[in-house]
């Protein structure tokens, strides 16, 4: 076995070559090999100076196993930016006063695992014991023969990495199917690979038996006819759009509710009474409710739909009932300073703030956007962080900008920014749905108009404003 020391201090590497070299392994330091790959040294493993990389170790990771040869890559070094980065490059750390034999071991598994260390084209080459060459068409239909026979460890301890992740197709799946190469089982399997569905989602879905898939997502994703993402890559399509969406509003909601009130999960202040609640729980549940999301793949995120509901139920249970619900109101009263709220706010401020609201919608139906602006700054001054609130006032804002002579792009990108991040993690509110359409359309997003349009109009067919909005942008009902 050859071993490339790519440390930086001269010290080290010479140590580690006689170490190792006396161990039996055929060792050889090279400073000029630290930042990367600079020419093409004959080794199959190489130890790279972590501490020295910092935060480009995986860089450098990757720069190595893109190399013609694939080396496997283990890391060596102390400093506490070298334990940050490790787990992100995917490469073994070592402290750099570790035993010959630690550092043997290591070197003899990263040797193992080389080719299944990531999924690209020239691992799969070299994995399937086929000459370094170029990703081209001409060479797709003897690489995929040979890639499905290849051993399914291979594929599985690439997988390993990406279990969790969406796998979604790219134009050169669209190349495949025209030179058809792939058989008719792997293209039905392939067809479940919408960008939607997680790799253990995939593996199980058939027609193909696991072990079958297993190697054809791998040599689809080496080829790059896949790429696998912890997050939904490119959310073009409806379907990706919407699980991209669930997604941001599962993990924003966790983060929301961190210490905050019963008032805070059901977005009601405590004037609501039982329609408003049942109301409110019902809206809650058409995006939270284990029975809409069961719906969506949501990976690892999946471990937070319980709790989520869970929370959301007890609020109820407690706020409906009167006797609960009074003794509930006696702990805020004494532990309120130790919560984040922004729905239990004193009852004054909050009847306030709905009828500077009402004020003005009325001002605004009048014309008189600048007024209009004064109530609903009003309103969200007493009550900060009211969706509608908020999103009504971003709209009117940006009106008075732009008449003022403001850019009306750049002015609603920046308003529609703000009003996004209101929304998020919250229960679909129509009227504040609205108001960011009028944004996304301003902003030149015809697209995310009609999207947060329709679910608007789904809940509430005739909240202001939406019909006409509808019209002009041609929503189909």
């Amino acid at each position: 076995m050859h071993v490339l020391i790519a440390v930086a201090d001269v010290g080290s590497g010479v140590q580690l070559e006689e170490a190792l070299n006396r161990a039996g392994v055929s060792a050889k330091w090279d400073a000029s090999q630290t930042d990367g790959p600079s020419n093409a040294p004959t080794c199959e493993v190489v130890l790279l100076d972590a501490d020295y990389l910092g935060a480009r170790l995986a860089e450098v990771a990757n720069a190595w196993r893109d190399h013609l040869m694939v080396p496997g890559v283990v890391a060596i070094g102390n400093s506490n930016d070298a334990r940050a980065y490790a787990p992100r490059a995917r490469v073994t750390l070592l402290s750099t006063s570790a035993k010959t034999t630690t550092l043997t071991t290591a070197i003899a598994e990263a040797a193992k695992l080389r080719l299944a260390t990531g999924m690209r084209w020239a691992v799969m080459r070299a994995a399937l014991r086929l000459p370094p060459i170029e990703n081209t068409i001409e060479q797709w239909p003897a690489t995929l023969l040979h890639a499905r026979s290849v051993d399914l460890e291979v594929a599985r301890s690439a997988l390993r990495w990406h279990v969790q992740h969406y796998a979604t197709p790219t134009l050169l799946l669209e190349q495949l199917y025209q030179e058809r190469i792939l058989t008719v089982p792997e293209l039905e399997t392939i067809a479940h690979a919408d960008g939607t569905k997680t790799v253990q989602t995939l593996v199980k879905t058939g027609p193909l038996d696991p072990s079958k898939t297993a190697k054809l997502l791998w040599m689809l994703t080496s080829l790059g006819a896949i790429v696998v993402t912890p997050e939904v890559h490119d959310p073009v399509t409806p379907a990706r759009r919407s699980l991209d969406e669930i997604r941001k509003h599962l993990r924003a909601r966790v983060n929301r509710l961190e210490r905050s009130t019963y008032f805070d999960v059901l977005e009601i202040t405590p004037l609501a009474e039982y329609a408003e609640i049942e109301a409110s729980y019902r809206l809650l549940g058409s995006r939270y409710s284990p029975q809409a999301l069961q719906r969506y793949d949501l990976a690892e995120l999946v471990n937070h739909i319980k709790a989520t509901w869970d929370l959301i139920e007890k609020a109820r249970t407690v706020l409906v009932d009167d006797a609960h619900r009074g003794r509930y109101t006696d702990y805020l009263r004494q532990h309120l300073a130790t919560l984040r709220t922004e729905w239990a706010i004193d009852t004054r401020d909050s009847q306030a703030a709905a009828a500077a609201f009402m004020v003005g919608q009325a001002a605004l139906g009048e014309g008189d956007a600048h007024k209009a602006m004064g109530h609903f700054a009003k309103a969200a001054r007493l009550h900060a962080g009211h969706p509608d609130y908020e999103a009504t006032l971003a709209w009117v804002r940006f009106r008075v900008q732009v008449a003022s002579g403001r850019d009306p792009k750049e002015m609603a990108i920046l308003e529609r920014k703000a009003v996004e991040g209101y929304l998020v993690g919250c229960r679909p509110w129509p009227r504040a749905l609205v108001a960011l359409a009028l944004l996304c359309s301003a902003g030149g997003d015809a697209d995310s108009a009609r999207w947060h349009l329709a679910i608007a109009l789904s809940i509430d067919p005739n909240v202001p404003a939406a019909a006409q909005l509808a019209q002009r942008l041609g929503l189909r009902k």
